[in-house]
């Protein structure tokens, strides 16, 4: 999908940042921040690739979870209480 493929495309690039999750998320849901959600997905897409690769015998199966699990955050990331976690 389009999405996937945007994922992909922005874990492939960008510049580390020095701030902490928290940090991240908070400016990612205070300012829809792109460059924030692109920092916790190139920290944290490859482990959740990797855990749905695991889980899914089919690999389209693990990219829709994988799919899944970034957009439930983009659409949850404010209810997270505990930010830093």
């Amino acid at each position: 999908s389009k999405v996937l493929q945007h994922l992909r495309q922005v874990m492939g690039s960008g510049a580390a940042v020095d701030v902490t999750d928290g940090q991240l998320l908070r400016d990612f849901v205070q300012h829809q921040d792109e460059t924030a959600f692109r920092a916790l997905l190139e920290c944290y897409g490859p482990m959740v690739m990797g855990v749905c690769r695991r889980a899914q015998l089919d690999a389209h199966d693990a990219d829709d979870a994988f799919q899944a699990t970034f957009l439930v955050l983009v659409r949850k990331a404010g209810a997270i209480r505990e930010q830093e976690l």
